[in-house]
């Protein structure tokens, strides 16, 4: 028998390798268990078997061994060759795991040319093969697609701003088959979100969503249920799927895997120093696996009832080195959190990118204590050296001098971060642009307005005015250089992409609209700037809602939130700062800097409760985006940079996402934000059958609304159109008494009667097409002249900074030049409009062209057309009254009681309706008369205006004849209005059940309603003041 050895085999023998790599360094007895051995699990060691066929062979092997008859110990060297050959073979076995990987990574390869290898390096180091229990490897996408996934992975994910992996590593070990299933899974859901990859066209969310569900569950079969199967791929594994449910509105699930991974980080000593013996890159993927876990214990933790898991005073590992380092594979000591958060400390060298971020995480983390978990007011006054609130300042402060922060504008900082070339490392500058932003957030949380009161009340008069003045000026510059800082990163072509990033943006914006009700601001923040700066955040917030649904949420009540700012514009006024505010009022503003809150499903959980807060829009809303009829273009769109803000959807428009969109309504802007095609807006994607809600489709739907409703009681509006324009002539006899000429009509009813006897169900219907042209145009010619007027007004200030007025005048001054614009343009067709309802039995049937033509003709020229264009011009003031008492009566009677039923809804818009009728009813007649036909008793002689028409029916028929026709027209507005209002009521509580159920009507009703409640005034007698 031929006892030579293979050459696989040759030379010396080999010891069996059934002991792990610790034993066998250490030359102990290894116990043999797996995955574990005992002595690994006792030292807390990472246990590796390593494959028999990767520590074999030397470099200079010894000769194989020839058989000699002259060897006296030839049977014993053959037998024991053939014992170590077949042990080592087991071994081989054993450490190879079975066929079949359950990974099922078939044909995964990396090309040689894209293995980067550290310096010292000679060859790509084996990892071992990972034996788990079998499982479903449908889970994986192809092999392609599963390296797509992992290039997007580090080109959108890593280092924004967790860091989790050294990407040559990654590569090398997924190659390799050593990385568990867990961590891949989580990799691919939190990065296919930015895929391009065909495979996953139109079903991002859902295969984010199954990767994570799936992971989650190899997490709790393969390792948590395993006894000491836990290490750090765990920990990235947790950590990535803590973000990917907190953004998708599991906020409960995140918050519990957040604690989880701080907690398992600890189990493995992660906070202190790594073993010496590790290699350098896993030592520092190490100390980056528990910064990213404290980083996101930070951010998480930004809410009420969220109190932190990690503690600094427990953080006893250095932080992060720089980008270069780790990628090399090198050694390098840096300070501690404690060292550099520490005034006497020498720093001899500025802390790294990472770690920069770190050290404004802590200093976040001690806001939101601050801002969240300190709910009673320091007895020490935020003024005081001593306070929590100069102590984080100073902070703030020690943070700049190492890193420059807030004194450079993030365009200069990366031009010095370029190379030659002009081109920089996105995911070493991502950590700067992120603790570039979270610093200002620090300051926009510090001097929000609402936690300024809260911490100036308990000091009521004591509290200095230039304090709470100076805090509002500090937290709206902040608020501006945070999105300075998003804006010049993005156009500078870096990834702004972060989910962090959608709540930085929303605090900002609530800044920004809290500030813009403050009656005084200062010259360096006028209010065109804060209108400027909130629509940029609103815009931002619309862009990232296309890869987080998170952020489409914080958009939606963003927006929530600015229709009823003006409500807390008192909010530091030193003279009402005892108030106290009531609880619905402080939950809405609570939730506007709740991480959790504002980032919730706002069908779910809404952000005005039933309660007093009216969702009305507002009017004292400025606009958001004042170009006409259409969207402002910003400065992040329309242009071929590659680094507009339009990068931060890049293929949006590919996802389906609509922008956001501005219908302007006629007391203040209605902007509808823009659908992001996640699964929680799903179904209003499918209402809106993929087509985005323009302004047009605005007008056009508010037009037709009104149309319809005031086609239902368009009988009424003739019968009070009769009982208007006649007259009952009053004669003095000679005895003193009077008598009356009974005219054709006595009331509604007869009215009614004579129309059907004359000319029959078609002649309540007289008049009705000029009447539905003279609406429609109506309500274009409002729509228009208001966003005319608008836009011009938010020019003056800006052009020579002047103060603007208060909210409520202006937005009512607003609708009064929209409306009386719309007047001026529309007036013919209501005076044709009139002729044509006030026809005689045999004058029907004459076209609107003719009608137009007699009144040419006959009476004043062209002139004629605008016949009580100065009283139309007076009762535009009609909606406002209607507005406001509809607003106060609300307000009373939900203060007693929880929300509005239909019919409450359905009263008080009624009795607003009739109220402000009755105030404005003598001009509506005086109008008619005006318009219409002259009487015969004046043989043909028009009215010069409407003070003469007032005077004659008072001198001829009486004071209490200004009021005729007052019962129709109080139906008409009593049906309309109080329809309208129920409907709007109504609404809103059937659009939230249906995100919630299974219906999905659509989403803009309750906007329609509104634009139909509160419409701009209407021509002519169809409606006196709007489609009433």
């Amino acid at each position: 028998m031929d006892m030579t050895l293979d050459p696989l085999h040759a030379g010396s023998i080999k010891r069996i390798r059934q002991a792990c790599a610790n034993c066998r360094r250490k030359k102990t007895k290894c116990t043999g268990e797996r995955p574990i051995c005992l002595h690994c699990r006792r030292n807390r060691l990472a246990c590796i078997y390593e494959p028999y066929a990767t520590t074999i062979g030397d470099s200079n092997p010894m000769p194989p061994v020839s058989p000699t008859g002259n060897n006296p110990n030839l049977n014993n060297t053959e037998l024991l060759q053939r014992i170590s050959s077949i042990e080592s073979r087991l071994a081989e076995l054993s450490g190879r795991g079975p066929p079949q990987s359950s990974n099922n990574f078939q044909n995964f390869a990396l090309p040689a040319d894209q293995i980067r290898l550290p310096p010292g390096d000679h060859e790509v180091p084996q990892f071992p093969s990972l034996s788990p229990p079998p499982s479903d490897n449908s889970s994986f996408p192809p092999a392609y697609v599963l390296r797509s996934i992992v290039d997007t992975y580090f080109e959108h994910v890593h280092n924004q701003p967790y860091s989790h992996f050294q990407e040559t590593s990654f590569r090398q070990k997924l190659q390799s088959n050593a990385l568990p299933r867990c961590l891949i899974l989580a990799v691919l859901s939190s990065a296919v979100r930015f895929s391009k990859n065909d495979y996953f066209i139109g079903k991002t969310q859902d295969a984010s969503e199954k990767f994570a569900r799936e992971s989650w569950l190899s997490v709790l079969t393969e390792h948590l249920t395993v006894e000491d199967n836990i290490n750090v791929h765990v920990v990235q594994t947790v950590n990535l799927l803590a973000v990917v449910d907190y953004t998708a509105g599991r906020v409960s699930a995140g918050w519990l895997k957040v604690g989880l991974a701080a907690r398992i980080s600890q189990d493995l000593h992660l906070m202190v120093e790594p073993d010496e013996w590790l290699p350098y890159m896993e030592q520092e993927e190490r100390r980056r696996a528990f910064w990213s876990a404290y980083l996101i214990d930070k951010l998480i933790s930004c809410g009420r009832s969220r109190p932190l898991v990690i503690l600094d005073d427990d953080c006893n590992v250095q932080l992060p080195c720089d980008e270069q380092t780790f990628r090399n594979g090198d050694w390098k000591k840096t300070n501690t959190i404690g060292q550099l958060l520490n005034w006497n400390s020498e720093v001899t060298e500025s802390p790294s990118p990472f770690a920069l971020v770190i050290l404004m995480a802590s200093i976040f983390g001690r806001c939101t204590r601050y801002v969240h978990q300190n709910r009673r007011a320091d007895e020490i006054p935020p003024w005081d050296p001593k306070s929590e609130y100069s102590a984080i300042n100073s902070s703030l402060l020690l943070l700049e001098s190492y890193s420059k922060i807030g004194n450079r504008p993030m365009s200069e900082i990366l031009q010095n971060e370029s190379q030659a070339n002009k081109t920089f490392d996105r995911q070493e500058v991502g950590h700067l642009i992120f603790a570039h932003t979270m610093f200002h957030l620090c300051h926009c949380l510090l001097n929000h307005p609402f936690l300024v009161r809260l911490r100036l009340k308990v000091f009521g008069s004591k509290a200095p005015a230039s304090f709470s003045a100076r805090s509002q000026q500090v937290g709206c510059d902040h608020a501006r250089q945070l999105m300075d800082v998003l804006r010049d990163a993005s156009e500078n072509g870096c990834q702004v992409e972060s989910s962090f990033y959608a709540y930085c943006i929303a605090v900002a914006g609530g800044v920004n609209s809290l500030a813009s009700h403050f009656e005084h601001q200062n010259a360096e923040c006028s209010q065109s700037d804060i209108s400027y700066y909130f629509n940029e955040c609103l815009g931002a917030l619309n862009r990232l809602a296309n890869l987080w649904v998170h952020a489409g949420n914080m958009a939606v009540r963003l927006h929530q939130f600015h229709n009823m700012s003006h409500q807390f514009a008192s909010l530091l006024d030193p003279t009402r700062l005892m108030e106290d505010l009531d609880p619905a009022s402080q939950e809405i503003l609570w939730s506007m800097i709740d991480y959790g809150a504002l980032g919730a499903d706002p069908q779910k959980k809404p952000l005005t409760p039933r309660t007093g807060i009216s969702n009305l829009p507002s009017p004292t809303s400025f606009a958001i985006g004042s170009d006409i009829l259409g969207n402002a273009p910003s400065r992040f769109e329309g242009g071929n940079s590659r680094g507009e803000w339009d990068n931060l959807s890049r293929e949006g428009s590919m996802r389906g996402a609509c922008p956001p969109v501005n219908l302007l309504g006629p007391f203040g802007p209605i902007l509808i934000p823009s659908i992001s095609p996640n699964r929680n807006q799903s179904n209003i994607l499918k209402a809106m059958d993929g087509k985005q809600l323009s302004p047009w489709n605005g007008i056009i739907s508010g037009t037709t609304a009104a149309i319809l409703a005031n086609t239902l009681v368009y009988p009424l509006d003739v019968v009070k159109t009769r009982l208007q324009v006649q007259i009952q002539k009053r004669e003095l006899k000679g005895d003193g008494r009077d008598t009356i000429e009974h005219a054709d009509y006595y009331n509604a009813l007869d009215t009614t009667l004579h129309i059907l006897r004359e000319d029959g169900i078609c002649g309540l219907y007289s008049g009705l097409n000029s009447s539905i042209f003279g609406t429609a145009s109506m309500n274009f010619a409002y729509f228009y002249w208001s966003a005319v007027a608008r836009s011009l007004l938010q020019s003056i200030p800006r052009l020579h900074e002047l103060s603007e007025a208060n909210k409520i005048v202006k937005e009512l001054g607003l609708g009064v030049v929209g409306g009386a614009m719309a007047q001026l343009c529309t007036n013919p067709i209501a005076v044709i409009s009139t002729r044509q309802q006030t026809r005689k039995a045999g004058e029907k049937g004459i076209s609107m062209w003719t009608t137009m033509m007699e009144i040419v003709q006959r009476e004043d020229g062209w002139t004629g057309l605008w016949r009580g264009l100065k009283v139309n011009l007076i009762l535009v003031v009609n909606p406002m009254i209607t507005y406001g008492v509809y607003q106060s009566l609300r307000g009373r009677l939900v203060s007693l009681k929880k929300g509005l039923s239909s019919l409450d809804a359905f009263l008080l818009g009624a009795i607003s309706k009739v109220l402000a009728t009755i105030a404005t009813h003598p001009l509506i007649v005086a109008k008619t008369m005006l318009q219409s036909k002259p009487p015969d008793c004046r043989n043909g002689k028009p009215f010069k205006g409407f003070t003469e028409a007032l005077a004659y029916v008072i001198s001829n028929e009486g004071f209490f004849r200004l009021y005729k026709g007052l019962a129709p027209q109080i139906i008409k507005g009593f049906l309309v209005q109080g329809l309208m209002m129920m409907l709007k009521e109504r609404f809103r509580d059937a659009h939230q059940k249906s995100i919630q159920g299974k219906t999905a009507p659509n989403p803009y009703s309750s906007v329609l309603a509104v634009r139909a409640a509160f419409p701009g005034p209407s021509p002519g007698p169809t409606a006196e003041t709007g489609p009433n």
